[in-house]
């Protein structure tokens, strides 16, 4: 049996023989560390490749770890560590890990125990320099396994203390108090424990001595309960001190016989400092008590209001802000904030008292974030999935991975999260805050008053609505024009009134305030009884300036404690179509060509023209077709309707795409690019019909299915003047997603989740049951061919856009596959590629937030509630 120490000082040993030197070297030993940090489930092979060679290529990345794995294993042996396609675990029969046996003990509540295996802090001098990522990851669960140990010590020295063993309890603080000599509260109960123990002078030098180092380290002065606590302590013993004691008049003889008379005064004088004890408790107790009273009675001074910005690190800066999506996040108690930054766009944690966040792994590319009603896990948004993470550390949870867009979601009290639907006209979703759970539609447009979206949720605390941003089309008169409104919508029921017009973005404050933020970008505030959920006063303007995007997006929370945070900047999410080169580097096409929405891009096949869905003046979706870089540009639907996915037709004279023009449902069209005849519906169905393409002699048409319907989402073809009905051409249980032909029009590449995460594969066309090759090796999404079929281009897992190559002829096979860039900071879409290959397969046309001139400011005000009495007391 192998030991694995991680708390204290990193060491393995073997209870039979040494450990071979070969597996003590520190990248072996490092790996070890890892995997028995992560449990008895394991790790992900991206989540060990990205913590330990973080700088590799994913390949390299790849090959070191199996090198690693391989070492290991000649080492130790075959066994010892158990692997998966997507996963390493090391194997539990083989190897004692002391982590694990300290989490199982504390479950247990089996308190000296698991303080027997806490050696130390978690891989105490043991670093990883090389990788940030890792090291925050270590920081975190070091944090946790702490106070965990600082729980267990706790309920040792109660437990003492409850069967009147003072003394021990005693020591088991004395180990609190230095497991974090800083900590004023562990300093308290030592000083407490002292004094029950009889030592109070014991108790007041301990004071004195942690006074001494808060001064020194700290240069701050420490809390003035310690002192208080010290003086009173020290009165006891000066009173006890004081007390006349008297001594029996018999001799110190021992064959001597004390009489009854003798023993009298050895009686009187228990009995004396009994009562002087017991004074000097009745005096404390009136002291305390009174400070207790006076403190109750009198007003509890007001908190200084303090307003700053937040200094931010460039390599932990915010990511730029969309239309659609949210940034910020703050727990509920105020000491944590989640926003999206740094260069590859991923979650990142800021304490308040730390000056640099931590990077959250698995969440690359993903957007909206939202804290659990605990503050102890964070969820987060891509399109159709929500996602959960604990701040105690751990790969993200998958709660859904349907329905859903990126526009908000809210985590409410009776665990059920609350979110945006991916579609527009379709209300919110409400799903249980657990993996694999079923969603449920929670509230319904009211169509008659032009409502077509609900988006930014969010729960009001007492669990009895949902606040949300109703979006309108034509309310105001105005054809197509976008408007907005805040609703409240009831528990369970869904039913939904407005509350406040032309106001979007609607935040909770819990001294029962209503924020939200006005279209002239003005944040405001309003009187809201959260338990008749209406409106209760007048709103005030509380600043100007606020950043908000074309979707109703804004960048405001607000704590539960009172610390508001918001963003102020003139962007207002627009996007930009940029060339991004094989070794990432990027040039905007047309800077005069600005959107509020870039989508689905499509090159013609000749390259020179560009079809493309763009929203503009908050009109809806619609298909643009533009000359390539900076030439001009025609809106080729026209209909106030939602219309995107297009795709060429081979001869490059029209384009086909999803709309919902005429049925209601999405269909598929076919119109003329010069605009010279209407549009022509292509094909309709019971479901909704997306991602269209023609196959390069025009003979076929795929497209993809709804998810919602059945089979999940399956990849179907039509022969067009030949097939009276669909036919499927990929179609399992299954999620199968984004077609793409091969130049050849042989091999269709797709992806699908038949592995349980988004995988790229390829298969022959039109027969493709006669093969299949796993192109990505590990997750994947949004394949795309190269103009000369030799090569095949993906995301994977971690944002890279990654490029496989391929021979097709006289078979099929793979050849190398290097990660060219991180694309985290472009657009990106589960079901549909959105980024299209040049003629030259060089560059790649790519979807990116607009930067602006000014960066957004992100503002913080402490104790923001104090300044709401203020005004509210005028």
């Amino acid at each position: 049996m192998l030991i694995l120490e991680l708390l204290g000082t990193l060491s393995l040993r073997d209870e039979t023989r040494p450990v071979p030197v070969a597996a003590q070297q520190k990248r072996p030993l490092g790996l070890l560390a890892i995997l028995g940090l992560g449990g008895t489930p394991g790790l992900s092979r991206d989540h060990i490749e990205a913590y330990l060679w973080p700088e590799s290529s994913g390949a390299r990345a790849h090959h070191a770890l199996d090198q690693t794995v391989y070492s290991i294993r000649q080492a130790l042996g075959s066994d010892l560590i158990l692997s998966t396609a997507r996963e390493l675990r090391l194997n539990s029969d083989l190897f004692r890990v002391d982590v694990w046996e300290f989490e199982q003990a504390i479950r247990a509540g089996q308190w000296a125990a698991a303080v027997g295996h806490y050696k130390g802090p978690l891989l105490d001098g043991f670093h990883f320099a090389e990788s940030s990522e890792l090291e925050s990851w270590i920081d975190t669960n070091r944090t946790r396994l702490r106070l965990d140990y600082q729980k267990a010590l706790e309920s040792l020295a109660y437990l003492a203390a409850a069967a009147s063993d003072h003394s021990q309890s005693v020591m088991w603080l004395r180990r609190l108090a230095n497991s974090d000599p800083f900590s004023a509260g562990a300093t308290k109960k030592l000083m407490r424990a002292l004094a029950a123990a009889g030592d109070r002078a014991g108790a007041v030098k301990h004071a004195r001595l942690y006074q001494e180092l808060v001064r020194q380290e700290l240069e701050m002065e420490p809390d003035a309960e310690i002192a208080d606590l010290a003086a009173a302590l020290s009165r006891q013993a000066i009173t006890e001190a004081a007390a006349p004691r008297h001594r029996s008049a018999a001799p110190d003889n021992p064959s001597v016989t004390p009489s009854v008379a003798a023993s009298t005064p050895k009686v009187k004088e228990r009995s004396r400092r009994d009562r002087t004890v017991l004074y000097a408790v009745i005096a404390l107790a009136i002291l305390v008590s009174g400070t207790a009273i006076w403190g109750w009675m009198r007003p509890a001074p007001a908190k200084q209001v303090v307003r700053y910005t937040l200094a931010i690190d460039s390599s932990e800066a915010m990511v730029p802000s969309t239309g659609w999506s949210g940034r910020v996040a703050i727990s509920p108690d105020g000491s944590r904030l989640a926003y999206f930054g740094g260069p590859r766009s991923r979650l990142l944690i800021r304490t308040r008292n730390q000056l640099h966040a931590i990077a959250v792994p698995g969440t690359e590319g993903a957007t909206s974030p939202f804290f659990s009603p605990d503050g102890r896990q964070v969820g987060f948004l891509r399109d159709f999935i929500v996602q959960i993470a604990s701040l105690d550390g751990g790969p993200p949870i998958t709660v859904l991975d349907s329905l859903t867009g990126v526009s908000g979601a809210s985590w409410g009290p009776d665990n059920f999260i609350y979110a945006d639907a991916f579609s527009d006209l379709k209300g919110l979703v409400r799903v249980a805050a657990k993996p694999g759970a079923w969603p449920r539609w929670f509230t319904t447009l009211d169509t008659a008053r032009g409502e077509i979206d609900h988006a930014w949720p969010d729960v009001l605390p007492n669990g009895k609505g949902v606040l949300l941003t109703v979006r309108f089309r034509g309310k105001s008169g105005a054809k197509g024009r976008i408007s907005h409104a805040i609703a409240v919508a009831d528990i369970p029921s869904g039913k939904h009134r407005v509350i406040v017009n032309d106001a979007m973005y609607a935040r909770y404050a819990s001294s029962g305030h209503l924020l939200y933020v006005t279209a002239n970008k003005t944040l405001m505030v309003v009187p809201f009884d959260q338990n008749t959920m209406k409106l209760t006063g007048e709103p005030t303007a509380l600043t100007g300036g606020m950043r908000l995007g074309s979707g109703g997006s804004a960048d405001l929370a607000v704590s539960a404690t009172g610390s508001l945070v918001y963003a102020t900047g003139t962007g207002q999410g627009e996007q930009e179509l940029v060339w991004v080169t094989r070794d990432g580097r990027a040039q905007p096409v047309d800077p005069d060509w600005p959107g509020m929405y870039f989508g689905f891009p499509a090159l013609s096949p000749d390259g020179k023209w560009l079809a493309v869905a763009r929203v503009v003046d908050e009109e809806s979706f619609s298909i643009w077709i533009k000359r390539l870089d900076r030439g001009p540009s025609i809106k080729l639907t026209l209909d106030g309707n939602y219309n995107y996915g297009p795709a060429w037709t081979p001869d490059g004279r029209s384009v086909t795409f999803s709309s919902t023009l005429a049925t209601g449902a999405t269909d598929l069209w076919t119109k003329r690019v010069d605009g010279g005849a209407p549009a022509v519906m292509q094909l309709h169905e019971k479901w909704n019909l997306y991602n269209p393409r023609w196959s390069p002699d025009g003979k076929w048409l795929l497209f993809q299915t709804d998810i919602a319907s059945p089979g999940s989402g399956d990849i179907l073809g039509i022969r067009p003047g030949i097939d009276t009905a669909p036919m499927p051409v990929v179609a399992t249980t299954f999620t199968e997603m984004s077609p793409a032909l091969s130049p050849d029009g042989r091999w269709l590449a797709y992806s699908s989740n038949e592995t349980g995460e988004d995988a790229i594969y390829v298969v022959p066309f039109p027969n493709t049951s006669a093969g299949k090759w796993a192109i990505s090796t590990g997750a994947g999404t949004e394949p795309v061919w190269s103009h000369r079929g030799n090569e095949l281009f993906y995301r994977d897992g971690s944002g890279n856009l990654v490029a496989v190559a391929v021979n097709t002829t006289p078979r099929f096979s793979l050849g190398r596959s290097t990660a060219l860039f991180s694309a985290a900071g472009f657009t990106s879409f589960r079901f549909t590629p959105q980024y299209a290959v040049a003629p030259d397969d060089q560059r790649f046309l790519m979807i990116r937030p607009l930067e602006t001139g000014t960066p957004d400011k992100l503002i913080v005000v402490e104790n923001w509630f104090e300044e709401l009495r203020g005004k509210s007391r005028k």
